[in-house]
């Protein structure tokens, strides 16, 4: 599953203060799945499934009375077993979570039953805890039921990973399990839908139903079957001549398919010749559905993704799915080919997917791209540790399974991944990849077999690279320091690691050192600090210009490397990765006042013709505004209006509204940005221009109110959300039809903001009440939480209105605050989700 990152406000706690979570083996095999046979319909109005399963399995190995299965809030109608033919009820005990089948007779190991379940599934009925990365946690979703939001499709959709199919059909719900399966789905014929495996025939019925039956010949694990049920556009594509590789998107996007998902069948065969493994399933279907959960997930063969993934060739300009895309693709590898067995082990699947991603932008987009990506991946584990988590990759000590999903099972454990390539090579890293998953596919996996497909195909023991990274915590931190000995004509590089060693692992680190002679000779050496404190004598021919350590930049550490700045303005100009640009810009920067050769490289930075390195460039555009601002403002307004990247065009724009104290100089280069190709530019052009001059930025906003893009809608929001004129009641009222999944939290804001504004009483209590009809949709929970939060502001600012009016409109003043009091009580009686509740305490 693709982890949606979410940066919030980082948190400093003690590492030590980590909870202490009891130990979670891998589940303990009574029973094996064989195949699963499942035959749905729905009550939309109900928000009900109403299923038949047919369960075959044997016992694991020891003889077997009692059939255990998850299966959380179902009503049960029947349990049978079959026998050739005849069918033998069965009694059982159930707690509404686990279904105990106690069966006729003590089953061997040999013997294959199968196990009859009539049961209807009650999702919304169902009480489980969400996770950062997995939002909610019901497994069924009904999306629009009734049909009552008319800016939104009816649709339903499944959520399996990490225990949530066991919402909607009988199961062992574990990563262990490996199941063929078959499932028959009854809906209304205007309605398309996908499962896993080939669609094998579709019955027609009265009354406009069908029936759509799928059949997945080969095993996988229960948290991968998925359904997905809509009004979708279905644009066909093949490859091979065998494999149909189909998109399933809202009919509006239609023209973009192959925007969006265009690169998928490269994607496909590059993937299978890196790995010398074929795709390894009969099919590979992309579906976008609304109101998602996650961000998308790799159900077998079927994946789905959130609505993030339907632009137009416009928006396209600024954000690509195409990570995402890259990733949930190679888990059909790594986590559904070959599954961890249990959720202490999720890093072989999502490490492996986060790389994945790696994998694809080195071939698409060249390695200064693909190593840009590692590097936003150590950002975004480094920030995780700083908030206070520092854990095992490996970690049988996790509370829920939803808190395996993190930046460390994604972000480090790609690092981990790219740092054993570097080691090991690129034929062997492959070629153990390849042994990999031959030796076990349709099978599950723990820690150890991945490292002994290592050793096979080295023939070296790693048990100290696998002990250090994915079996220990935390990171080397590493002092560097450099002086060269003129007699010996040796160069010295002395290393401590200075991480605390009483939590963390004193480390093994291989690595290459670059010597530069002059800025096009070179030389490389191969050093190993397997030490706290060491120091290494490299044999040059000459004292060095620039010393540059792990020369690949593959190590996952923080480093306080000792250069002097003439060093780090060097390493700019002729050291070639991208982090090693970074690492020169962060220090030339913060040299830049004193040194005017470090304060050109930062000027150069913004000048590169990569992208991202003038982001890097732009982040220290402070430090170049102090010292020389009209230089700056200069090259800031030529990158507002003419960088390639839309990213950097915004971010150019926004700091010359940061660091201007005349923001109105600018006010010309807002205005034409404002018709920008991309939508972000034109957005931020529009913010920018607000914030230079609100009178030019609020006629503006009245032409662009009616563009169809969320971020220019939202911007206008924000800009009439100040004037408080109730003239906007109608573009606001219009907003709910236009603005969907996660932006709708920024539409509430503007919308609360807008009424207070207005300081009128019947707008706020159309606003409560429009608020409260929102908690009562099936929105994502964290939707509703802002719609909560929101009725609150209003209930808070109106009671510091009573309280400081003595006039005539204080008792209007109170009906808000009482409205809003009662509308918070009703949505309290009818909610159950508990990431909600205490928002009421």
């Amino acid at each position: 599953m693709a982890n949606k990152v979410v940066y919030l406000d980082t948190l400093e706690m003690p590492i030590s203060a980590q909870k202490i979570h009891p130990y979670k083996p891998e589940r303990t095999k009574k029973f094996s799945l064989v195949h699963t046979k499942l035959d749905v319909r729905f009550d939309w109005e109900k928000q009900y499934l109403y299923g038949k399963a047919w369960l075959r399995v044997h016992p694991h190995f020891y003889a077997q009375n009692v059939l255990e299965l998850d299966a959380k809030g179902f009503d049960i109608t029947e349990i049978a077993i079959l026998n050739n033919g005849d069918k033998k009820e069965l009694s059982y005990d159930y707690d509404k979570a686990v279904l105990s089948i106690k069966l006729d007779k003590l089953y061997s190991r040999t013997d294959t039953i199968e196990i009859y379940i009539d049961y209807t599934a009650k999702p919304n009925e169902v009480e489980q805890k969400g996770s950062t990365a997995i939002t909610d946690n019901k497994g069924l979703y009904f999306i629009n039921p009734l049909g009552e939001e008319p800016n939104k499709p009816r649709q339903i959709w499944t959520q399996g990973e990490p225990e949530a199919n066991s919402c909607w059909f009988p199961t062992i719900d574990s990563p262990n399990q490996k199941t063929t399966q078959e499932i028959c789905i009854t809906v209304e014929e205007k309605f398309k839908t996908l499962s896993n495996g080939k669609l094998m025939h579709t019955e027609f019925h009265p009354k406009g139903l069908k029936t759509d039956c799928y059949y997945q010949a080969l095993p996988h694990a229960p948290y991968l079957f998925m359904m997905a049920i809509g009004e979708y556009a279905v644009v066909k594509d093949t490859l091979w001549d065998t494999l149909a590789v189909d998109y399933y998107v809202e009919p509006e996007y239609e023209p973009y398919v192959q925007d969006i998902f265009g690169n998928t069948r490269e994607m496909i065969v590059h993937f299978s010749h890196l790995l010398g493994v074929d795709y390894p399933w009969d099919k590979y279907a992309q579906v976008v559905v609304r109101d998602y959960v996650s961000g998308a997930m790799e159900n077998t063969g079927a994946v789905i993704f959130g609505e993030f993934a339907q632009k137009t060739k416009r928006e396209l300009l600024d954000e690509s799915p195409e990570d995402v895309i890259s990733h949930e693709l190679f888990h059909h590898w790594f986590g559904d080919l070959v599954t961890c067995e249990s959720w202490a082990n999720l890093p072989l699947n999502e490490s492996f997917a986060t790389y994945g991603e790696y994998l694809w932008r080195e071939h698409k987009n060249g390695r200064m791209w693909a190593d840009m990506h590692l590097h936003n991946d150590l950002e975004a584990y480094l920030m995780e540790y700083r908030s206070g988590k520092a854990v095992d990759m490996i970690r049988f000590h996790h509370g829920e399974p939803g808190d395996m999903f993190d930046s460390h099972s994604y972000a480090k454990g790609g690092r981990i991944l790219h740092m054993l390539r570097k080691y090991v090579g690129d034929e062997a890293f492959f070629a153990s990849l390849r042994k990999y998953l031959l030796d076990n596919a349709y099978k599950t996996v723990e820690i150890h077999q991945l490292r002994l497909a290592f050793e096979a195909v080295t023939g070296e023991d790693l048990n100290w690279f696998f002990n250090q990274w994915f079996l220990s915590s935390g990171h080397p931190e590493i002092e560097i320091n450099y002086n060269f000995d003129s007699l010996t004509n040796e160069q010295i590089i002395h290393l401590e690691q200075v991480q605390n060693t009483e939590r963390f692992p004193q480390y093994k680190l291989p690595m290459e050192v670059d010597v530069y002679y002059s800025k096009t000779e070179k030389e490389r050496f191969k050093i190993e600090l397997d030490s706290m404190k060491q120091s290494f004598r490299l044999p040059v021919r000459q004292k060095p210009l620039l010393v540059n350590l792990d020369a690949e930049k593959m190590l996952l550490a923080k480093v306080s490397d000792n250069k002097n700045i003439a060093n780090f303005v060097l390493q700019y100009d002729v050291a070639p990765l991208f982090r090693d640009k970074c690492e020169a810009l962060e220090m030339c920067a913060a040299a830049a006042s004193s040194d005017s050769s470090a304060r050109e490289t930062v000027f150069k930075g913004l000048e590169h013709a990569f992208w991202a390195i003038q982001l890097e460039a732009l982040s220290h555009a402070d430090i170049l505004y102090a010292i020389d601002s009209e230089r700056t403002s200069d090259v800031l307004s030529k990158l507002s209006l003419y960088a390639n990247k839309s990213e950097v065009r915004a971010k150019a724009m926004m700091l010359l509204i940061k660091l201007s104290q005349q923001p109105d100089l600018y006010v010309s280069i807002f205005e034409r940005a404002i018709y920008d190709s991309s939508y972000t530019v034109a957005s931020t052009a529009l913010e920018a221009l607000a914030a230079a001059d609100r009178e030019k930025a609020y006629e503006k906003a009245l032409e662009l109110q009616h563009e169809k893009n969320q971020d220019i809608l939202l911007t206008c929001a924000a800009i009439f959300a100040e004037t408080g004129n109730l003239e906007h009641k109608a573009f606001f009222q219009k907003l709910d039809q236009r603005i969907s999944g996660v932006n709708r939290l920024a539409m509430y804001a503007y919308l609360g903001y807008w009424t207070l504004q207005s300081n009128a009483p019947d707008m706020a209590k159309e606003t409560i009440a429009y608020l409260e009809g929102e908690c009562a949709k099936s929105s994502p929970w964290f939707v509703r939480y802002y719609a909560i939060d929101n009725i609150k502001q209003l209930e808070k600012q109106y009671t510091d209105k009573t309280i400081a009016n003595e006039g005539e409109e204080k008792h209007e003043f109170e009906k808000v605050v009482d409205e809003a009091k009662a509308a918070l009580q009703r949505i309290k009686s009818i909610t159950k989700d508990k990431n909600l509740q205490y928002l009421f305490d």
